[in-house]
């Protein structure tokens, strides 16, 4: 999904139906935009395309900066806040020791194809023997992640459009206002290790329909990150009550898109 807001600051003369992503190290890709009622969406083939191009996975970042007709300079960072200003490159070594692992792999498969085709036996037993220490290992894994899980507050970090058909990945939590997130607001502590910085910064907190911005200070805390100063105005103009359902999306290292869904109990 596109910021309503960076889609009103576009002319009308410049919005056509494709923008270019431009990377710090030169390569561009073009990606086709559609919109549905309610907002403009990148088409999934060219979004994914730029996904796998450039290795993205759950812990990085991207800012989009408009440079004009429908060309944005996308800057790419890591979990730990530091830009990436060259290609990713899959686990690759140099050439001449690539291609000597490469012969060397082959010898040991000829190797183990020939022992396997004589030793049917020994192959029917080992190939037992690795099935049951992968069960049990899988086993003890699942175990773990789930004590994890009931320890660990989920946040949400997943952005799925099902209307226009397309899945991206930007980071954001929900949360159910509470009494004391009237004075100031607790960032889930998964996602602030992933994606917030690790000092206190001043943010832009802009309204999901472009109504306002407001800036609300992240103070940085061993035992839970806030907005504090700042946050009461956005709260009290926001209308916010408890019960109130809060959607955080991150666009920029400091700026956030919130999406507000009124609690209509009477």
């Amino acid at each position: 999904m596109i910021p309503p807001h960076l889609i009103r600051s576009i002319p009308d003369s410049s919005t056509s139906f494709k923008m270019v992503l431009k990377v710090a190290w030169g390569s561009s890709w073009p990606i086709k935009i559609s919109k549905n009622p309610s907002f403009h969406y990148m088409e999934k083939f060219g979004w994914d395309q730029f996904v796998r191009d450039n290795a993205l996975g759950n812990n990085e970042f991207i800012t989009f900066t408009h440079k004009g007709n429908m060309c944005f300079s996308v800057n790419i960072y890591q979990i730990d806040c530091k830009e990436i200003l060259k290609p990713i490159k899959f686990a690759t070594i140099a050439s001449s020791s690539s291609g000597r692992n490469k012969r060397e792999q082959e010898k040991k498969e000829e190797i183990v194809s020939s022992s396997e085709s004589i030793y049917p036996f020994h192959k029917t037993a080992e190939s037992t023997g690795r099935r049951q220490g992968l069960s049990l290992g899988k086993k003890k894994s699942e175990e773990t992640d789930k004590s994890k899980k009931k320890k660990k507050r989920k946040v949400k970090t997943v952005c799925n459009d099902s209307k226009a058909g397309t899945s991206s990945r930007v980071p954001e939590f929900t949360l159910t206002i509470k009494k004391s997130y009237l004075l100031f607001l607790g960032v889930p502590k998964k996602f602030a290790e992933m994606h917030m910085p690790r000092e206190s910064k001043v943010f832009k907190i802009h309204h999901s329909k472009g109504k306002k911005t407001w800036e609300a200070t992240y103070v940085v805390s061993d035992v839970q990150s806030r907005f504090s100063a700042g946050w009461i105005r956005l709260a009290k103009e926001l209308g916010l009550v408890v019960g109130d359902v809060c959607t955080f999306t991150l666009v920029k290292p400091t700026e956030m898109v919130l999406s507000v869904s009124k609690n209509r109990t009477p």
